[in-house]
């Protein structure tokens, strides 16, 4: 009788592990140029780690029920109550590969395994699913996944039990065996720390990490990390803090409290600016995919290429994370959703910050924000009201008034040409000077086509075609928008500022024009990198601006740039001061980053994954990681003493 449950519990494991094989094969041609840094051997060894990782996946949600099957109890051997078992390992590896098909999508947009970002996107959920179900190809390959699976499944449940005399010792030793071997199989180490995500890159390379974890796995850690994180401690606490206050000292500000020692404020050397601001972030804009920005000649940004060339152009700014939530949040507060940081809406706010709307209003600001999307959409409502903005707009206040095609709806919100209608609106009678945040929608996947006028490429809804038309819809609206706005009288007095939220990847997309004379170029860090472009024709002269940036830094660019007084608290600088030590922090997925003008960095806080840039990277990212950890932790990373 053990002969046939040990047999039951063999066979459905090796064919779990064929089955998710097989899934990460796939991953592997799908994007293999993501994983063309890796050679043959370190290849074959990812995909050996990968065994280890599937195991784990497998051995943790079956656990209870093999425990169940092999309990020392004669109930047990009943061949109806085996079946049982067998049906819902069934379940559970249907929902593993659900998971991971999911996974292969998710892949195609931001290059990693999707991880704890999930619980971001909180009542976005049904659109996340929706978006799935527009691979009605992958669910039907799942449907008919499942049918075989089933059948196969049936005849391992099918394996009669072999009756012998029923020892009762005998099943104890067996339970216990068991027991010990999915121990074994969930911690993936027989001994030291149980196995985690870091333990995953068999190289110092990110694609190795990534070819190994599965979907299923990246997800269900970090969601179980999120509950109980890490405390991480590299240094001396004195020692690490010290260390960060010289990465963000300048000349522009000075520290001016030892009880929240990264509260700064600036010298007051100059009378303050009393200067409009309209901020624009830009749903999926890849610098890449922006001819100003990334050297190609795609021509679907003309007009944000006019306003670049016209404006202050910073080609070496890059976005904080891969999720929009991630970019407001470094936005409005100045501090890069790192590894195991929370973003507003999912517990920042509990902390207290210093907001670029609130900052605003204490400058004597107007200030306003919207979206194109449902009001309460990543809880921008709600983040907008305490970050400091007096008025918000989502999709719901927009009315349709543009010529984009009656006959389609936008998955997500309203078209772009609504919103800057609004926009436009709203700016024209708002009290100044004001401060105005906006975002927009039409350029995220699926790429559903406002009209044959805006398809330069043959459209499709998934792939890169789909999303140039869409973005050359996107730079038509906001070409409109500028010229709208240039006839206004507050024009003269206004500062836009025009970024992406983060970027949109497609793996090959070079061999996407290989038959055309079309070349695109793929740079270091070419997922992080997002256009700024900062236009005030009648302020600014135009110029191009090398600093390394990102969205956090917008916050005390502003504070210099206008010179408003008051307290704030980031983890970034001013934009416009040239400084050697100038950064930019991002994270992603299992990993964070630091890029300076030496390079870049990329740690799991666990190890050094890779490293191009000066060797003391490693010290400056992991003490700017631990000061603020703690400082957040603690309360103690802002406090306004006005």
């Amino acid at each position: 009788m053990f002969n046939t449950k040990i047999k039951k519990l063999l066979y459905f494991t090796l064919l779990s592990l064929a089955i998710l094989s097989l899934l990460r094969f796939a991953l592997w041609l799908l994007y293999i140029d993501d994983f063309s840094t890796l050679n043959s051997l370190e290849t074959l060894k990812s995909f050996g780690m990968g065994l280890r990782i599937d195991l784990i996946s497998i051995a943790t949600p079956s656990a209870i029920f093999i425990l169940i099957l092999f309990l020392p109890f004669k109930f047990t051997n009943n061949q109806k109550f085996q079946k049982v078992i067998v049906y819902i390992w069934y379940i559970i590896l249907l929902l593993i590969t659900f998971v991971i098909l999911a996974d292969l999508v998710y892949f195609q947009f931001v290059h990693r395994h999707v991880g704890s970002e999930i619980t971001a996107m909180g009542n976005d959920m049904g659109l996340l699913i929706e978006m799935l179900f527009e691979y009605k190809f992958l669910l039907l390959f799942f449907v008919f996944f499942a049918s075989i699976l089933f059948f196969i499944v049936k005849h391992i449940a099918r394996i009669s039990t072999v009756y012998s005399s029923y020892s009762y010792l005998k099943s104890i030793g067996v339970f216990l065996s068991v027991t010990l071997l999915l121990l074994g199989a969930i911690r993936g180490k027989i001994q030291g720390k149980p196995f985690s995500i870091s333990d995953a890159f068999v190289v110092n390379k990110t694609a190795s990490g990534n070819l190994a974890l599965n979907g299923f796995y990246t997800l269900y850690r970090t969601l179980a990390k999120s509950k109980k994180k890490k405390t991480y401690h590299f240094y001396d606490d004195t020692e690490a803090l010290q260390r960060t206050q010289s990465l963000l000292a300048s000349n522009l500000f000075k520290f001016n409290s030892e009880k929240y020692p990264l509260v700064r404020k600036l010298h007051e050397k100059s009378k303050q600016k009393k200067h409009n601001v309209v901020i624009i972030l830009l749903q999926s804009w890849s610098a890449k995919y922006v001819d100003s920005f990334g050297g190609n000649n795609l021509k679907v940004t003309p007009n944000l290429d006019k306003l670049a060339k016209e404006g202050l152009m910073f080609p070496n700014f890059y976005a904080n994370g891969q999720r929009s939530i991630e970019g407001i949040t470094a936005l409005f507060t100045g501090i890069p959703v790192l590894k195991d940081f929370s973003f507003l809406g999912s517990g920042l706010e509990l902390s207290n910050l210093s907001y670029l709307g609130t900052l605003a209003k204490e400058n004597n600001y107007s200030t306003l924000s919207m979206q194109s999307s449902k009001r309460g959409s990543f809880r921008i409502d709600s983040i907008s009201k305490f970050a400091g903005f007096d008025s918000y707009f989502g999709a719901e206040d927009m009315p349709f008034i543009g010529d984009e095609d009656k006959n389609v709806k936008p998955r997500f919100g309203t078209w772009d040409g609504n919103r800057y209608d609004l926009l436009h609106k709203k700016l024209s009678t708002q009290k100044e000077p004001f401060l105005s945040f906006s975002f927009t929608s039409t350029t995220h996947t699926p790429f559903y086509s406002p009209g044959k006028k805006w398809e330069a490429y043959s459209h499709n809804n998934k792939n890169l075609f789909g999303y140039l038309n869409t973005l050359k819809y996107a730079d038509d609206k906001l070409g409109l928008f500028m010229e709208k706005a240039k006839k206004e009288p507050w024009f003269d007095n206004t500062i836009f500022i025009f970024m992406a939220d983060h970027t949109i990847g497609f793996g090959n997309d070079a061999g996407i024009f290989k038959d055309t004379n079309i070349s695109i170029e793929n740079r270091d860090l070419e997922e992080m990198r997002i256009p700024l472009v900062i236009y005030a024709p009648k302020i600014f002269e135009p110029q191009v601006i090398e600093t390394v940036g990102s969205q956090a830094d917008i916050l005390p660019t502003l504070v210099d740039m206008l010179q408003w007084k008051g307290n704030f608290s980031t983890l970034s600088n001013s934009l416009l001061t040239p400084s050697s030590k100038a950064f930019a922090l991002f994270n992603s997925g299992q990993t964070i980053g630091m890029v300076n003008n030496s390079g870049y960095i990329k740690h799991t806080l666990d190890k050094k994954l890779e490293l191009t840039g000066d060797e003391t990277m490693e010290k400056d990212i992991l003490s700017m990681y631990q000061t603020s950890s703690k400082l957040l932790q603690t309360n103690k990373w802002y406090k306004n003493d006005k």
